[in-house]
């Protein structure tokens, strides 16, 4: 073959031995590299290809709806790959201005490169596209899409700016795939705008300023709703959506947020209104429900560990597989010692935010008050609202005045109007009540409640279910407003209709010995609740052994305006008495041992003891006491208090010979110069109990005395006295919600998913084939492993053959015996006898 070197030809290339090749500079990603080595070289081939991008743009304006090669989508990816990396500036600004105005026609992009101003984003984004944008082929708007997306991720286009256009292409293109692609891409720009050692709030402000009016835009005044969806409310819709789903990856968790949902929920839009208003019911479950699972494949991640078994033996890797150890028994740890009650150490404290397990975004509203007269105000106006929407409002209003105990009182005779017996999801409207109800509602809002309900539903002429939820629904109403049991406020009542509360709390109670088995334990449940709250209502039969100690100590609950104020931190004083008598009888102890008068039981209890002590020193070990002289003039309690600060062993502190008045100095003065650490608020909080069962229950009490008779006092408190169960343990407690199920009736047996089914018979297989269950064998297990020479010539084995269903049975001869002493055949037998015959 010939070779040699030729001239240029027209099209730029240079002819070679075999042939002619078409020059390096046309070809696009060559021409991008070249750029991207030497940008002023290349500068003006460059130009070139941007100048045949705007003809072949300036084209498709004028015939939009035309064929489009692929040579174009290729062009304009070359375009904004170059211009955001070798010439970013002038340059990767006017090629982002040619997308966006091929994007949205020339006057949009004008407009949004005119100015910034508050109005103007409503504006473009209320407008509508011209034909031109709304005809673009599918394939060069997402090329365009991508190209913008590109330049931001380079960082050469802000994200105010393409969030506006973002949203205003959503707002108005039907295809679903870019709306997805759009929303896609801005909640994942925002979160890498907000990474860790990235966050800029400067730009969040920005950007939550623009969706906040974005979803403020379609909240009117008053509070009329359009049949038509405009621009507008689908922008609103997706602005909410993002909000949400930022809050939920915890991105954005912060006060301006839950005012942008604060806006979306007076949003004239019903969609929009429901969106915010399920994010603040729903929000702290599902929070929940994504730690759980983070928490789960964190775990199953740290139960694989490559031990390099069939690698070279190296270092690196050695460490490698220490560091997957480590994590393996970190995560155990942690997996133990979550939602126990264990003694923690200082050291892993983290204080606030280890409380704040779940994000209440309904706290942070900063005006509930008005966000709920103005929900209750649309939610009483006479127009067209689902019965399902208006469930979601009072749902949502409730839940406001509950969490944030507002006083709302036109709210509860509106709630009455749907109480009736046979009101569709009735249920759910008893649950939303018993939200609404808190210490600081007046009683007479709560007395037409409890009329409403027992008229409505504790009669006999209503079903046993509707009588059941009738009397959990009063259960628990009376459970958040206590003040209503008071006699002196029924009396000082100022309703149309007097309310004894008396003779309502003992009707009620007779409902306990209903036939029915739902409506006797709600019943039940109402009594105990009541011997408990206030003994007295009930008749001296029905108080039961808890129900009359607290009669004679003369318990009742607080009248309305009434508050408990704490002089200390609560279990402060018994803090103090068991660490002084627990100090004291280590210390007899510990000289019966020098002197060698220590029983096995005593040396075993010891053991235990200095184990305990030995395991909890670091975190139990209390800080130096700040001595402060005391000026109290009574002797007993300035004597203990002493004592207290002294920490001498030889005076042990008795709380049972002071009286009310210096165990609350006690408190106070133990509060006010100690510094307690978490172990000890653990276990204050587990005195305060023990003592709590103790004054309740006299059985309690009597256990007590017998364990202090018996030397076990000091036993360490054990996280088991809970009367809850593990379900409810881990199960998501929200503040203020309640379930409807939990007021339903409870002897019928609720429907089980096929999947609940199958994990209640695995769980029953494992029970069953690890043995768990308290007690040892049942007799049947004992006759059925015992052997077959030990059995075959018992009582039962020799009656087998007798009787129905035995072995004589089978055979065709009867156990009865006739008249005469023979037995009788059975029915076959019979048949065949008279056919003889």
């Amino acid at each position: 073959m010939a070779g040699g070197a030729g001239t240029s030809s027209s099209g730029g290339g240079a002819a070679t031995g075999a042939g002619t090749k078409v020059d390096v500079t046309l070809k696009l990603p060559q021409l991008q590299n070249l750029c991207k080595r030497d940008p002023d070289g290349y500068r003006e081939d460059y130009d070139a290809q941007v100048r045949r991008l705007e003809s072949e743009l300036n084209i498709l304006q004028l015939s939009p709806q035309q064929h489009v090669s692929d040579g174009l989508m290729e062009l304009i990816q070359f375009a904004a790959a170059v211009s955001s990396s070798s010439y970013k500036g002038e340059e990767s600004d006017r090629i982002a201005t040619m997308l966006i105005g091929l994007l949205v026609g020339s006057r949009g992009a004008d407009e949004s490169n005119a100015g910034n101003s508050n109005q103007q984003d409503i504006l473009v984004m209320s407008a509508m596209l011209p034909t031109s944008a709304l005809q673009l082929h599918r394939d060069v708007r997402k090329s365009c899409v991508s190209a913008l997306i590109l330049m931001r991720n380079k960082g050469a286009l802000e994200p105010l700016r393409l969030l506006e256009l973002f949203f205003r292409l959503m707002a108005v293109i039907p295809d679903k795939g870019l709306r997805e692609m759009l929303y896609k891409h801005m909640v994942n720009d925002i979160r890498n705008i907000n990474k860790k050692g990235k966050r800029d709030d400067k730009v969040n402000r920005a950007i939550q300023s623009f969706l906040h009016r974005v979803v403020g835009s379609t909240a009117t005044s008053s509070g009329e709703s359009t049949e038509e969806e405009s621009s507008t409310d689908i922008a609103a819709k997706r602005a909410t959506d993002m909000v949400c789903e930022l809050y939920r990856r915890q991105v954005w968790n912060d006060d301006r947020t839950v005012a942008i949902l604060a806006s979306a929920v007076q949003s004239s839009n019903n969609t929009v209104m429901s969106r915010a208003m399920r994010f603040f019911l729903n929000i702290e479950e599902k929070m929940a429900d994504d730690q759980k699972a983070q928490e789960e494949s964190e775990w199953d991640a740290s139960q694989k560990i490559d031990y390099h078994k069939f690698s070279r033996k190296t270092k690196s890797r050695q460490r490698h597989v220490e560091r997957q150890v480590n994590n393996r028994k970190k995560q155990q740890r942690k997996r133990e010692g979550q939602n126990t009650d264990e003694w923690m150490d200082v050291r892993d404290d983290q204080g606030v935010e280890a409380s704040k397990k779940l994000y209440p975004a309904i706290e942070l509203l900063r005006d509930p008050q008005g966000l709920a007269e103005v929900v209750l105000k649309k939610l009483k106006a006479p127009k067209s609202i689902t019965y399902k929407v208006k469930l979601l409002m009072m749902n949502f209003v409730t839940r406001l005045v509950g969490n944030h105990e507002l006083m709302l009182l036109n709210l509860y005779p509106f709630l009455q109007k749907y109480m009736g017996g046979h009101q569709r999801d009735v249920t759910a409207v008893l649950a939303y009540t018993v939200q609404a109800c808190h210490e600081t509602v007046p009683p007479d809002e709560v007395y037409g409640i409890l009329k409403t309900i027992a008229h409505n539903f504790v009669t006999e002429r209503c079903s046993e279910e509707q009588m059941a939820v009738g009397i959990n629904a009063v259960r628990a109403i009376v459970a958040r407003v206590p003040a209503v049991l008071s006699i002196e406020e029924s009396k000082e009542s100022s309703g149309s209709v007097a309310f004894d509360v008396e003779a309502f709390v003992r009707d009620i109670a007779a409902y306990s010995n209903h036939r029915d088995r739902s409506v006797s334990i709600a019943g039940k449940a109402f009594t105990n609740f009541i011997r408990e709250a206030y003994p007295s209502l009930l008749q001296s039969k029905d108080r039961g052994l808890k129900g009359a100690a607290l009669h004679r100590a003369k318990t009742k609950p607080l009248r309305y305006g009434e508050r408990k104020v704490a002089t200390g931190v609560e279990g402060a004083d018994l803090l103090a008495e068991y660490e002084s008598k627990k100090a004291a009888y280590l210390k007899q102890k510990r000289l019966q041992s020098e002197n060698g008068e220590a029983d096995d039981d005593d040396d075993e209890f010891e053991e235990e003891e200095e184990e305990i002590i030995l395991d909890s020193d670091d975190e139990e070990e209390a800080p130096d006491l700040v001595l402060v002289d005391p000026t109290e003039d009574d002797t007993e309690a300035a004597s203990a208090a002493e004592q207290v600060e002294s920490g001498h062993e030889d005076e042990v502190l008795d709380l049972s010979k002071l009286t009310p008045e210096e165990r609350e100095k006690l408190k106070q003065h133990v509060s006010s110069t100690r510094v307690f650490s978490a172990a000890e608020f653990v276990k204050m909080r587990k005195l305060v109990e023990r003592e709590e069962r103790a004054r309740r229950d006299p059985r309690e009490a009597a256990r007590r005395k017998r364990a202090i008779a018996q030397g076990r006092e000091f036993e360490e408190l054990s996280g088991e006295e809970s009367d809850g169960s593990e379900d409810d343990e881990n199960a998501i407690h929200v503040k203020g919600a309640v379930n409807p199920d939990d007021i339903q009736a409870m002897a019928k047996r609720k429907r089980q998913s096929k999947a609940e089914k199958l994990q209640k018979v695995l769980a029953g297989r494992e029970a069953f084939e690890s043995k768990a269950r308290a007690g040892g064998s049942t007799n049947a297990e004992k006759l059925r492993r015992k052997n077959f020479l030990m059995v075959k010539s018992s009582r039962a084995a020799r009656a087998k053959g007798r009787g129905k269903g035995g072995l004589s049975a089978k055979h065709g001869v009867s156990a009865k015996r006739g008249h005469g002493g023979k037995r009788e055949p059975l029915g076959h037998e019979a048949k065949k006898r008279r056919r003889k015959y």
